[in-house]
């Protein structure tokens, strides 16, 4: 029987805003003791929705909560993020902890970089890696044969408790992860962007689910399992990165991997437009200027952001290359000092910080953002003078 679409919106907002009402009191409760009961309430709330296909109704109450309610905002959204991330599955009538993990791998090229479908053997070499350095004794582990760009996750937390399952159900069977590559999007082409392996830890419940949890065990041995995880999964997915420079970061819980992921990637990729002037157009960084302006857009409550637009030194009214550095909550005063600092220690001394704010721009034929220049205007990149050499791949 078809449900009546009045009789679904009338329970979803119902359902956003008890959600809304439960993170309120959560996020006015003084004590662990309250802390815990308002938390029990909304993960069986917020479990109960993912689980029956109604996630748009935790999103509507984030959205209620986001203006005026910060704090509640962010106390509902932890758990939803863990609630997508994380489960309890039975195995053989038994309750077992279910977390999916993403890897995060900065990479830059002057070639298309990788989205592809992995090889038997490197999805097996992934997996000795998470089974070697990350999970304790007994998990049962797996791994998606697909490395991600980031327009290919998904993005709902509705989304992310599919994908989830999916491992888990492999972590059960035979550790891999079968993706249908027919139904992700192309990914954008980038000179610097990141990838990701995605993995599943699944334990007995109440059980350690790294292996540095475990009793007995020294809690910082966290830090030599991460370096060594780290080092041989560079050799093991160096054959598909071919042609880039990468680098790999540590695992995590999905949400936060991504969050690290964005965070990193910024100066990494300012490191990458400054090393692809050299190599491709002999543009040594002392030869460049960098153009450093606060960019946002108000009126559609997009993200602030700044971005930065190099060309060669005294070219005031040109940008050869530019990079996007989301603020991602951070302070903007410090954000410019980060950034001059960044261009600094990678020998790009002429720099222009503007004051005034630009509006977010966007190229109308082909999307790309618009870059600060020295002058003051927002303009188009253009690739330097015709008869130098020149990239395989148009890159934005």
């Amino acid at each position: 029987m078809r449900r009546n679409r009045f009789i679904s919106r009338a329970r979803h907002q119902a359902d956003a805003d008890t959600l809304a009402k439960l993170a309120r009191r959560l996020s006015e409760s003084g004590s662990r003791i309250e802390d815990r009961l308002w938390e029990r309430r909304l993960v069986e709330l917020v479990n109960d929705r993912l689980a029956r296909g109604f996630g748009d109704a935790i999103e509507a109450a984030l959205e209620e909560l986001g203006s005026e309610h910060p704090r509640a905002y962010d106390d509902l959204a932890d758990l939803a993020e863990s609630c997508a991330e994380s489960t309890t599955v039975e195995i053989d009538g038994k309750p077992h902890d279910a977390l999916l993990l993403a890897i995060p791998l900065l990479a830059w090229s002057r070639y298309r970089l990788p989205a592809t479908k992995l090889s038997p053997t490197v999805v097996e070499n992934v997996l000795a890696q998470v089974v070697g350095h990350l999970a304790p004794r007994g998990a049962r582990c797996a791994v998606a044969d697909y490395l991600f760009s980031i327009d290919q996750l998904p993005e709902s937390l509705g989304e992310v408790r599919d994908t989830a399952d999916q491992l888990f159900s492999a972590a059960v069977q035979d550790g891999r992860h079968k993706v249908d590559a027919k139904s992700l999007r192309e990914p954008i082409a980038m000179l610097a962007d990141a990838r990701y392996l995605l993995a599943a830890i699944v334990v007995a419940q109440g059980s350690p689910l790294f292996h540095w949890q475990q009793t007995g065990v020294d809690p910082d041995s966290k830090l030599s399992a991460m370096q060594a995880f780290r080092e041989q999964l560079d050799n093991v997915v160096t054959p598909v990165m071919t042609g880039c420079k990468f680098r790999t970061l540590p695992p995590n819980a999905f949400h936060a991997a991504l969050r690290q992921g964005d965070r990193e990637l910024r100066e990494f990729s300012l490191e990458a437009a400054i090393f692809y002037l050299k190599l491709s157009f002999d543009l040594s960084p002392s030869a460049l200027q960098a153009t450093i302006a606060p960019y946002d857009e108000k009126r559609e409550r997009s993200a602030p952001e700044i971005r930065i637009g190099i060309s060669r030194a005294g070219e005031d009214d040109l940008v050869i290359e530019g990079v996007v550095w989301p603020l991602l909550g951070d302070d903007e005063e410090r954000s410019v000092e980060e950034i001059e600092a960044a261009l600094r220690r990678l020998g790009v001394v002429r720099i222009v910080a503007h004051a005034h704010r630009f509006p977010l721009e966007f190229c109308d034929d082909c999307g790309a953002p618009m870059f600060p220049n020295a002058a003051g205007h927002s303009v188009h990149t253009e690739p330097p003078d015709e008869g130098e050499e020149q990239p395989s791949t148009p890159l934005h």
